[in-house]
């Protein structure tokens, strides 16, 4: 008798493991290949896709680009969207806020919606967003 094989990954991802494992075995890569596409080790990689340990943002850019896609769900808030293109571009808050002419703390609170940018300062968010 023949039966289908079961797939060995998540057909909707939650984690960024999850979402780098079916990238890879979409692909049809061993996690050695998937590491050196993402310029890291292999155990490096290992940890990320067994949600041992987190990415830096430096390597988001490099995630986004081999998954073919953003993993985390789309944007709503202001607040969202500035961490989502700070995702993308592969800054820290430290590095954005300097980009964005505020300090750390600002930013931080921006993201977590507790803080809206004034006037002057919403120009420059919107900039930043493009």
């Amino acid at each position: 008798m023949k039966s289908l094989k079961p797939k060995s990954y998540e057909e909707h991802p939650k984690t960024l493991g999850e979402h780098l494992r079916k990238r890879r075995l979409q692909i049809g890569i061993f996690q050695r290949e998937a590491a050196l596409r993402l310029g890291v080790n292999e155990w490096t990689y290992h940890g990320w896709e067994r949600r041992h340990r987190s990415p830096p943002v430096s390597f988001w850019p490099r995630i986004i680009d081999f998954l073919g896609y953003d993993p985390f769900p789309i944007p709503q808030t202001l607040g969202e969207r500035i961490r989502a293109k700070r995702r993308l571009l592969g800054l820290s808050q430290e590095k954005a806020a300097r980009l964005l002419g505020v300090d750390e703390g600002t930013l931080r609170r921006y993201e977590r919606g507790l803080w809206e940018p004034t006037k002057d300062r919403l120009l420059r968010v919107a900039s930043f967003l493009k």
